[in-house]
């Protein structure tokens, strides 16, 4: 008997676990500010896109994590386990963690701009191909035969923009990002711009 309610507390909690921990796609679907548990890869270290700031994705989609909790040498790569409620920040979806763990680590992978539906691809690790079609101080913009799309060089990425010019080939992976309704992409890293 003993045995029979051991096992059984056990089934129960590793329903129970299984139950709270939800794909961050269906995190997308909650009310704002309920508590999620969720993992996903590092796809930026912590305060390069954005102070306390960073983002992870699963297999279904990605989501920004902001907070004081974040450890700061989260490295891309590194599988974590978040649980945190959630907000809405100008319109990006995120969770403000109460407890990160690192609980492994993986390779992310970018998923390929195909189209301009950029929100379904919003806080996701992305790679856009094209011809760039303007060039200013902190950003420049990339043309495809489909869709233009913004990429943004934040401060803390050592990249000169100026290095670009109208016409060149490019291959830019970062992060889909929302800025003032404006759809942008934020590289996380110099290596993450290349010309061809």
């Amino acid at each position: 008997m003993k045995k029979l309610l051991i096992t059984l507390l056990l089934v129960v909690s590793v329903v129970f676990f299984a139950q709270n921990l939800v794909k961050i796609a269906d995190i997308y679907k909650l009310k704002e500010g309920e508590t999620v548990e969720a993992t996903g890869i590092i796809l930026a270290p912590v305060g390069v896109l954005g102070n306390l700031t960073t983002y992870m994705q699963d297999e279904t989609a990605g989501i920004m994590l902001y907070g004081k909790v974040l450890p700061v040498d989260l490295k891309i790569g590194d599988v974590v386990k978040v649980v945190g409620k959630t907000k809405v920040y100008y319109g990006i979806l995120e969770i403000i963690p109460d407890k990160v763990e690192v609980i492994g680590s993986a390779t992310p992978t970018a998923v390929e701009l195909k189209d301009a539906d950029f929100k379904k691809y919003l806080s996701n690790l992305v790679v856009v191909t094209g011809t760039v079609s303007s060039v200013e101080k902190y950003q420049f913009k990339v043309k495809t035969d489909k869709f233009e799309i913004l990429v943004y060089i934040r401060k803390e990425v050592p990249f000169k923009v100026n290095t670009l010019k109208v016409g060149d080939k490019v291959s830019v992976t970062g992060v889909m990002y929302l800025y003032k309704d404006m759809y942008e992409i934020l590289p996380r890293m110099p290596e993450d711009i290349k010309k061809f």
